[in-house]
């Protein structure tokens, strides 16, 4: 028997069950903590191409392919039947109970220009405009407490917004974020997502800098056509990432990547990794995306 359909065998077995498992509910498994695990890959494909015997390189995918089952169910699983319902009640002293913390930092007239920099170090992240605070904090999960620092000099307000020292996120709590922010002022926002799932929706809000570091995250941002000029940065490692821009906006693209797939109709290819839309030199507003990625799958989108 070909070892590559061993290969494939085992791995299409492993994916099944844990299918299987979730769908009788008997498991639940938070796939998007599956991305944590992307390195597997590669050392799955470089036990495919040693210079082995069939018998021995089965024997060690699955060790591998065991050992990781064993991390995603004792770290990414919880069992229906030992599941604890008891979120509503709150307890600074049990990390086990669901928390809540939300804050708003008001909106000054003054403020023209708004600088942002915050750490998400949540599971699921979504921010969104807030026609009446600058900015609307709303956080549920374990018991992780943010803090934040806002100066005003003149027309801007710059803000960071930061976890406590020495604090790790349990993944498996389900921390989540929901943040507005003011539509009136133009926005500088640096975010470092971490493993996060992270929602932008920055359709109705005025952006000229926006910067996303992440590791294993699912990054979908949705960008507007608000400012004459918007600069995006984005550096991850493996993670999903889509970019939703106006199809009114010129839009210039570089992607440097290792292992990625991509979709990015309706762009023209100017050089190796240089993508642009046929309006871009026309176009009355313009945005410019810088992507640096790993083992990844990104689409950008016109809408």
């Amino acid at each position: 028997m070909k070892f590559r359909n061993i290969f494939w065998g085992m791995i299409l077995i492993v994916l099944g069950l844990l299918f299987t498992l979730e769908n009788l509910n008997v498991i639940d498994f938070d796939w998007y903590n599956l991305w944590r695990l992307w390195p597997v890959v590669l050392v799955l494909w470089g036990i495919s191409i040693l210079p082995a015997k069939n018998i021995v390189k089965s024997i060690l995918v699955i060790i591998v392919l065991g050992a990781s089952v064993y991390y995603m169910l004792e770290n990414n699983v919880e069992w229906e039947n030992s599941r604890s319902y008891s979120y509503q009640f709150y307890d600074d002293d049990d990390n086990s109970y669901r928390f809540e913390q939300d804050f708003t930092i008001p909106m000054n007239d003054s403020v023209k220009y708004a600088k942002l920099e915050m750490d998400v170090a949540a599971s699921s992240f979504l921010l969104f405009e807030d026609n009446t605070d600058l900015v609307d904090f709303d956080k549920s999960g374990s018991n992780m407490d943010y803090k934040y620092t806002v100066m005003q000099q003149d027309s801007t307000a710059e803000m960071k917004i930061f976890l406590e020292d020495d604090f790790t996120v349990n993944h498996r709590k389900n921390n989540t974020i929901d943040m507005g922010v003011s539509t009136f002022p133009v926005w500088n926002m640096s975010f470092d997502v971490g493993a996060a799932k992270a929602d932008f929706d920055l359709s109705e809000i005025k952006i000229s800098d926006l910067d996303i570091e992440g590791g294993a995250a699912s990054i979908d941002v949705k960008l507007g056509d608000n400012y004459y000029y918007t600069k995006v940065d984005i550096e991850s490692g493996a993670s999903s990432i889509k970019i939703k821009i106006p199809e009114e906006s010129g839009c210039d693209l570089r992607i440097s990547s290792v292992l990625s797939g991509k979709n990015i109709n309706g762009f023209e290819k100017i050089d190796h990794g240089h993508y642009q839309t046929s309006n871009y030199e026309s176009a009355k507003n313009k945005i410019d995306i810088e992507v640096e990625t790993a083992v990844s799958s990104y689409s950008i989108i016109r809408y």
